[in-house]
């Protein structure tokens, strides 16, 4: 009998041929592929512009000489002229703020270098690490875009001015007229200003600025404190260097720091000058509260948390008037400073003593004549410590006051001849000072209250 398993096996051993594939599959699945290639590549063709276009818009740190930034349109510590607060070209203290990073062009460089013949005009620092400096460098008529006699530059330190890196410039020259611009301040490490006569703004940490239109008004003074920044707007005829000579009207601006809308404070809106006779006016900032010294010599005050108004000092008689305007907008006469926690310190030149130290105690309405303060040179900046420490720059050096400015003792320190146009104190014990000459290509900085100063090179 024959094993029914036998027709299997034969049956599965038996060669098997396929069946034919319905009519125009095979075009089908070559128009299906030529579909799926011709999608791959639209898609290719798409991240292509797509990065293209963020490489386009992605921002650039252009470096001429520091002098970098897209174009005109554009702590609070500021050092310059300092409070009992800070740093400013005043300083003021600053604010609690992050430690800022470089705008180094890509992440994980180091920042660019500062440019060469760096030379400083004014300072700011934003807390006791970050600082700015501007001023004009590299080779006149070979700085530019757009201009090659633009050397307009910044340079920042993230170490409390050891070291000193490139930062983004406003595109503008220096100051000549009502062009240019020749002071900086910082509110924290996004919101900027560069000023006088001109006003430019940056709030992304000087990656782009932007030029304020002051309706023809030269800014002779800018600082910030609390939530608001100040400034002096003034109505000017100097020409060339003398950019703040001829002011012969003052009026006090304020705007929140991260804004670009300026108004009249109210209150302090207006100081014109007596007689029409040319004046500068003096602003000064705590913590807490903003006085302004304009031509007339009335004392007016203000808070510097908002954008309330501002008042004459009732029964102020401030020692001694403004005077006519330094070649940075700052008075020649009264220098305003504040020292300890609520004192106001004023140094006013005096024909027959030389220099006269006033102090006060309750917010300028009355003051004392504390002491004389070395006549040599010609003073230029005041600044005070929370302490009650006084520090006076003038053309001679610095002079150093622990006792309120009853007596005085010579900085030490190899500083520079030609004096000091400049300083600010960000604490009671590190401060700044600008040199008169800036072919110094340096700043000098301390660290024990003023008592010792040292260089620090721009380079």
């Amino acid at each position: 009998m024959t094993d029914p398993r036998d027709d299997l096996d034969t049956w599965m051993q038996a060669q098997i041929k396929p069946l034919p594939p319905p009519p125009g599959t095979f075009e089908l699945i070559r128009k299906r592929a030529r579909r799926r290639k011709m999608t791959r590549a639209a898609a290719a063709a798409a991240g292509a512009a797509a990065a293209i276009a963020v490489i386009a818009i992605v921002p650039r740190l252009v470096i001429t000489q520091l002098n970098v930034g897209p174009g005109p349109a554009a702590s609070g510590a500021q050092v310059g002229q300092t409070s009992s607060a800070g740093t400013h070209h005043h300083q003021q203290s600053a604010p609690a703020t992050p430690q800022p990073t470089p705008d180094t062009g890509s992440p994980g460089t180091a920042p660019p270098a500062a440019p060469p013949n760096f030379a400083a005009t004014s300072v700011t620092f934003v807390g006791t690490a970050t600082g700015y400096l501007l001023g004009q460098a590299g080779t006149p008529g070979h700085c530019g875009p757009p201009k090659p006699y633009i050397c307009t530059s910044l340079a920042g330190t993230d170490d409390g001015g050891q070291t000193w890196h490139g930062v983004s410039a406003p595109v503008t020259g220096a100051a000549k007229g009502p062009d240019g611009v020749s002071q900086v301040r910082f509110y924290n490490t996004s919101d900027g200003w560069a000023f006088g006569p001109e006003l430019w703004a940056t709030h992304n940490g000087g990656k782009r600025w932007r030029q304020i239109s002051t309706g023809g008004m030269r800014v002779t003074a800018l600082e910030t404190a609390g939530q608001r920044v100040f400034a002096v707007w003034a109505q000017c005829s100097g020409a060339g260097a003398n950019w703040a000579a001829g002011c012969t009207g003052q009026t006090l601006y304020s705007a929140a720091p991260g804004s670009n809308r300026w108004a009249p404070v109210p209150g302090a809106a207006a100081s014109l000058n007596l007689n029409g006779t040319a004046s500068a006016a003096a602003l000064m900032l705590t913590s807490s509260r903003g006085y302004l010294l304009p031509p007339s010599g009335v004392l007016e005050s203000g808070p510097v948390s908002n954008a309330g108004g501002w008042a004459p000092v009732t029964g102020s008689t401030v020692p001694c008037l403004p005077g006519a305007a330094q070649a940075d907008g700052q008075p020649s006469g009264a220098l305003l400073a504040a020292a300890g926690t609520s004192g106001l310190v004023l140094v006013c030149p005096d024909a027959a003593a030389g220099r006269v130290v006033y102090t006060s105690t309750d917010d300028g309405h009355t003051w004392r004549r504390a002491g004389l303060a070395p006549a040599a040179g010609t003073a230029t900046s005041v600044a005070g410590t929370s302490t009650g420490s006084i520090v006076l720059a003038s053309t001679a050096g610095l002079e150093v006051s622990t006792d309120g400015g009853a007596t005085w003792t010579a900085a030490r320190g190899a500083l520079p001849p030609g004096g000091f146009s400049y300083v600010g104190m960000t604490t009671a014990d590190q401060g700044v000072a600008v040199p008169a000459d800036t072919s110094a290509h340096a700043v000098w900085l301390t660290y024990d209250g003023g008592a010792t100063w040292h260089e620090s090179p721009i380079n």
